[in-house]
Formats: C-alpha cells, sequence, structure tokens
C-alpha cells in the first residue's frame, strides 16, 4: 500500500525581523508574499520518509538537525529518513543573529515546520506518484570570466547550467486528484535585490502563486546546483513574474504526460563523509583573502581574519568538517543533496553516470555550509570558491574553501548511494559510465 500525506504550515515572520541574502539596512518592512514550510509524508509497506521544503535561503545545520530529531520523536521515522530542502530564496528572514526577535521568529519556524510533518503524516491517504523532466531556460551561468583570467559575478553566456525542469507528482488513488507536486529546477532565487524591502518566496513563490490554483494542490520549489547559477531574469517584479511565468508553463506542459502508479520503491540512504578544507596560507595569503572579501564585498572580515591567524600560530593549518550527503528516492526518480551550494557540472555528471535525467542533484539540504566548486573552477577564484568562506565562515563554519577534489568525492559517493552496479564496477576499473554501456 502506498501513500502520501502533505500539509502546508505558514512561517511568515513579523514585520522587522532582518533578512538574510543581501544586505538590507532596515528589516522587512512590507509582505510581497506569505512563506510556508510544507511537508510530504511517503509510505510504503510501512517504511516511510519525510520530504520537507522551508522557504528560506538555508539555516545553519545545527538548526535543522533540531527540526529532524524533533520530527523523527513525534512520527518514529529514522532522522535519516527525513529531507529538509530550503527554496534559498534571498528574500527571506534571518535565522541567525543575536537579535530576540530573530530567536524568536526561528522558534516559531522550527515549531511549525514540526507541526506541518506531524499534520502531514496524520493526512496520508493511499496515493499514487509519477515523474516527468523536461528542459527550460530560467537559469544563466554567472562566473563570466575576465581578461586576466579570473571570474567575476556576471554572465558566462558558455557557461554550463542544469536545464532539467522535473517534476514528482502526488495524487489520490481514489479520485485522481492531485494532492501534491514537487517541482526540481535549477536557478539562484535571487531576483529581488537590496533595493526591495519586501518579503518574498521570489520566483519559487511567485511561481507556486501560479502553479497551486491551476493544480489544485500545495507545490515545493526544490533547488538544484545552483551554486554557479544565477536566474535569468533579475532585479525587478517584472523579473520575478518572468521567471514564474517560464517554470511554471514548462511544469504544467509535463502534467498531461505523467503516467502514475503506486510506490515500489522508497529508500532514503544517508551517509557522512569527511571532507577537507584547503590549507590555511601564510599570515599574508590570510590577510590578503580578508582584504578582497572587504574590497569587493563591503563587509567586515575581523572575526575570520582573528580565527585563521590563530589557527595558523597553533598549527592547526588543516581542518576538515563532516558532510551529510543523502538520497531520497521514490520509484525511478530521486533527489541527492548536501548542505552546500555544487556547481552545475556535479548535477550533470551525476545524471549522465547513472543514465537518468530523473536523478536530481542540489544543494541546501540539511541545512547550509557554503559552496562547493568543482575542481576546475578553483585556478579562476572568484565569490564562490574563495570569497565566500570569508564573509560566512564566522557562521557556518566552512571557514576555508573545500579540499579542490571534494565535489568530485561527492559525485562518487550519491553514486554509491543509489547502488548503481555499473558505477561500482566502475570504480574498480576506472572506467566511467557511458564507456560501460557502450560495451
Amino acid at each position: 500500500m502506498s501513500k502520501v500525506g502533505v500539509y502546508k504550515s505558514d512561517i511568515t515572520p513579523p514585520l522587522g525581523t532582518d533578512f538574510i541574502g543581501y544586505h538590507r539596512p532596515c528589516g522587512i518592512r512590507n509582505i510581497d508574499e506569505r512563506i510556508y514550510s510544507t511537508a510530504f509524508v511517503f509510505e510504503h509497506h510501512h517504511d516511510k520518509s519525510v520530504f520537507i521544503s522551508i522557504d528560506n535561503i538555508g539555516m545553519l545545520i545545527e538548526d535543522t538537525s533540531v527540526i529532524r530529531k524533533r520530527i523523527a520523536a513525534k512520527l518514529d521515522v529514522p532522522y535519516e529518513k527525513i529531507t529538509v530542502v530550503f527554496t534559498h530564496t534571498h528574500s527571506g528572514p534571518a535565522t541567525v543573529s543575536s537579535s530576540e526577535r530573530v530567536n524568536e521568529y526561528k522558534t516559531v519556524l522550527i515549531e511549525n515546520t514540526v507541526v506541518a510533518a506531524v499534520k502531514a503524516h496524520e493526512r496520508m491517504q493511499p496515493s499514487e506518484v509519477g515523474w516527468n523532466v523536461t528542459l527550460g531556460d530560467i537559469g544563466v551561468n554567472r562566473r563570466e570570466e575576465t581578461a586576466e583570467g579570473r571570474v567575476k559575478m556576471g554572465t558566462n553566456k558558455k557557461g554550463v547550467v542544469d536545464k532539467r525542469i522535473g517534476i514528482l507528482a502526488i495524487r489520490h488513488q481514489q479520485d485522481q486528484t492531485l494532492s501534491g507536486a514537487i517541482v526540481f529546477c535549477t536557478a539562484h532565487p535571487n531576483v529581488l535585490k537590496s533595493d526591495s524591502d519586501c518579503l518574498s518566496g521570489d520566483y519559487p513563490g511567485e511561481t507556486r502563486r501560479i502553479l497551486e490554483p491551476a493544480l489544485g494542490c500545495p507545490v515545493i520549489i526544490v533547488q538544484g546546483a545552483a551554486g554557479n547559477v544565477n536566474a535569468r531574469y533579475r532585479g525587478s517584479r517584472n523579473a520575478l513574474k518572468n521567471m514564474a511565468y517560464a517554470l511554471s508553463a514548462s511544469v504544467l506542459g509535463m502534467i498531461p504526460a505523467i503516467l502514475f502508479q503506486g510506490i515500489f520503491k522508497l529508500q532514503t540512504p544517508s551517509t557522512i563523509m569527511p571532507i577537507k578544507l584547503i590549507n590555511i596560507p601564510e599570515p599574508e595569503g590570510i590577510k590578503k583573502m580578508a582584504r578582497a572579501a572587504e574590497e569587493q564585498w563591503g563587509v567586515g572580515t575581523s572575526k575570520w581574519l582573528a580565527h585563521m591567524l590563530g589557527k595558523f600560530e597553533l598549527d592547526e593549518r588543516q581542518i576538515s568538517i563532516d558532510l551529510e550527503i543523502q538520497s531520497f528516492q521514490v520509484n525511478e526518480g530521486s533527489f541527492s543533496g548536501i548542505p552546500m551550494e555544487p556547481f552545475s557540472e556535479a548535477a550533470l555528471e551525476i545524471q549522465d553516470r547513472l543514465h537518468s535525467p530523473l536523478a536530481f542533484f542540489g544543494g541546501y539540504t540539511n541545512g547550509y555550509l557554503g559552496y562547493l566548486p568543482t575542481k576546475e573552477a578553483y585556478p579562476y577564484g572568484g565569490y564562490e570558491v574563495e570569497l565566500n568562506p570569508v564573509v560566512y565562515g564566522p557562521v557556518t563554519s566552512l571557514w576555508m574553501p573545500p579540499a579542490e577534489d571534494t565535489s568530485q568525492k561527492v559525485v562518487h559517493k550519491v553514486l554509491e548511494l543509489h547502488n548503481h552496479k555499473e558505477v561500482e564496477k566502475c570504480f574498480e576499473t576506472n572506467q566511467s559510465v557511458r564507456d560501460v554501456g557502450k560495451k
């Protein structure tokens, strides 16, 4: 018996709450749209998995862990079978601050998210699910190369973008009406910028405004490997609508061709992989990184600088952290995620190695640390490679960029989580899956 339950819980903060995503001198002054935590509970032969989307740029791993632990206790579902993804809106409320208002809001957000999971569990009904995928142009590669052989934030028309737009739709078995939809796409939700004082789910929220009345059910937008991909349209309300029109048109076009069936596979494997960070440089190198962040992003770096210099003095130049990699798998499709912002190249490699356009990979999953560039991106530097740890390291504890081979190791681990026999064979023979498939 296949069952699915869905519930949407309001997590709109009070006016005055701080923003996160772009610096604004003021807090939230207006509410363009309310924001939500939406929970899906899947059951197959008494095995359950919980999939939750939260309208936020991304909470810390420890705060996300609180949500997962409370849901696990409430529903008697293993912690590792609970997936929490963040839409990554850049016009949402902060959850990390010394502000009493922000901490009070975080408490409400956590409570309402747990409530969403409990109520989704209570509403489980016999259901069928179906996948579909298409291509769309909603994102642009943002790592623009300069004449000096570096990169800056801009538009790289030749750069890689994962253009897939996918959907996992759920319908009631009895009357065949839709009960929920999970949409997968790749483009930073940073359409609205620092000149906006409105709370907004950005284009994922605007897309929901179109899709939910049209489909008659809750819809969530799951972000892919958008670490190097910006929204195609940016900077205005019209741009927000253009993004939403483009994405919703692709989704609505897929609905008629979806083939629904009962759940025959429901797995949520998870693993912890230790990853090394780049060695802390000499003091002059540390200071150079701090100056670059201050000059290019206008941020204070004193806390990061003091911490790094202290590590160097203690001869603790090698730092490693634990990274959770989780794969939510339903029938023939999957979404694998990490608490980082991977580049699109990694997602496309996973799709290629698994021979499946329904194998999605993304970030903002079970917390947030920082960026995960590909090895090929490191020589070009730029914000995602060099500066993000300086800007956010004191908050996320990603003090230095990951070692250059980390992205490839994550890709291999995702492939292992899929238990793909050809992939396992490739690890032994050092062949590509594409080559194996040709034999």
